[in-house]
């Protein structure tokens, strides 16, 4: 009974988040420089599809050259980000496990950091993504190496701390050692800083097959995800083919976090708060939980970078935001695991 009232509300839920981005795309192409209604925003939309330019240049330039394509990439990212954390806390069986926290995120910036030092972002849009997918999959491997049945959660996260330290500290040698280099360290220290300026059609073009793919690898992956919180053992008897299903784990967050991490910088924490308030919302079943927190981390995103432009004369970089939000909040889910395994 429990199963067929959550999937009741499923639909309902899925429908109500859906349509709060909605509304807040329409609001983000209303926010910022320049003075734009709604009215603004609909003659362009209007026009664009029917094929032709807005009728007042400096409003289609606004709407849907900047305003636009930067608010849709901020849905994939938010998106892109929470599908990743659920995955990720599904494979290690903790709701504290979060590409961000156990170092994944630090591990594609660190590569992607690398590539703008040897220059290979100057290859082509789709060489940061490859690069930033490659360090989250090598920094996932490895935590897969140390998760061990007999290690527990706390050493599991002592090392993904450990491992986002050394990434960071990677990071700040190539910082040091290409510190000539003027546009280089601006380049590194703004994407660091995770934000969306500057961000077109190009950057939402190269975004959305991996998002996809991982979309679509997340969907195939839910019956072993659900399988695996019974215990790695009780998975198998199942039939649950656990290197495979580990294995894919690591492709779809690489894809993800590498894609998110590689175009839009680092932007923390998603991936941690926007499945634990899914899962209080939907329950732990992968069918249900993975559509409401991508959805929900759309929400999240879209409204953190919106609300960002909303003040005058001041430019407040998303990742930073997501951090002041998300740091309060894992510290808090933090005490309560520990108060739950002393008592």
């Amino acid at each position: 009974m429990t199963v067929s009232v959550r999937r009741v509300h499923l639909l309902p839920a899925f429908a109500v988040l859906s349509l709060v981005v909605l509304v807040l795309l329409g609001t983000a192409l209303l926010v910022g420089p320049g003075e734009v209604t709604w009215a603004d925003v609909a003659h362009v939309l209007l026009a664009r599809a029917r094929g032709h330019t807005g009728p007042e240049p400096i409003f289609d330039a606004l709407v849907w050259d900047i305003r636009l394509p930067r608010a849709l990439l901020t849905v994939v990212t938010g998106a892109a980000l929470a599908a990743a954390g659920t995955v990720t806390q599904g494979l290690f069986r903790n709701p504290m496990a979060e590409p961000g926290v156990l170092g994944v995120s630090a591990g594609a910036a660190t590569a992607a950091v690398i590539g703008f030092a040897l220059g290979l972002d100057r290859l082509g849009l789709w060489a940061t993504p490859l690069v930033a997918a490659f360090g989250a999959a090598l920094v996932l491997a490895v935590l897969f190496v140390l998760a061990r049945p007999q290690i527990g959660f706390a050493a599991l996260l002592l090392s993904g701390i450990a491992l986002g330290a050394l990434c960071s500290a990677v990071t700040t040698l190539v910082l040091a050692f290409g510190a000539e280099r003027w546009d280089l360290g601006v380049k590194i220290v703004r994407w660091l800083m995770g934000s969306f300026e500057g961000r077109s059609w190009t950057h939402l073009g190269w975004a959305l097959p991996p998002f996809a793919g991982g979309l679509a690898l997340c969907a195939w992956l839910r019956i072993e995800l659900d399988a695996l919180q019974l215990g790695s053992q009780t998975a198998a008897s199942l039939g649950v083919d656990l290197d495979r299903a580990r294995l894919w784990s690591l492709v779809v967050v690489a894809l993800l976090v590498g894609m998110a991490t590689a175009l839009t910088g680092v932007i923390a924490f998603i991936g941690l708060v926007v499945p634990h308030v899914a899962r209080i919302w939907v329950g732990p079943m992968h069918r249900e939980l993975l559509p409401i927190a991508t959805v929900l981390g759309a929400v999240v995103l879209l409204a953190v970078d919106t609300a960002s432009r909303s003040i005058p004369d001041l430019v407040l970089p998303p990742g930073a935001i997501t951090s002041l939000m998300g740091a309060p909040f894992f510290l808090w889910l933090l005490r309560r695991h520990e108060t739950r395994s002393h008592g």
